[in-house]
């Protein structure tokens, strides 16, 4: 496999889902979810301390 560069995050997105569809591994999708809901919780809370506000949430 070579090297690839996306030109966007949605070209990411997109070859993800169509390795997923191809390969048959659909058990990746939750992951990859849960995944990006973590990453955008983390990503709003900015400068704060994380660990606080992921204690609230459990």
């Amino acid at each position: 496999m070579g090297k690839t560069r996306f030109k966007s995050n949605k070209d990411l997105l997109m070859l993800l889902f169509v390795l997923i569809k191809n390969n048959k591994k659909w058990f990746l999708l939750p992951i990859l979810f849960v995944l990006a809901v973590l990453s955008l919780f983390v990503n709003l809370t900015g400068n704060q301390s994380v660990l606080p506000a992921i204690y609230a949430l459990f």
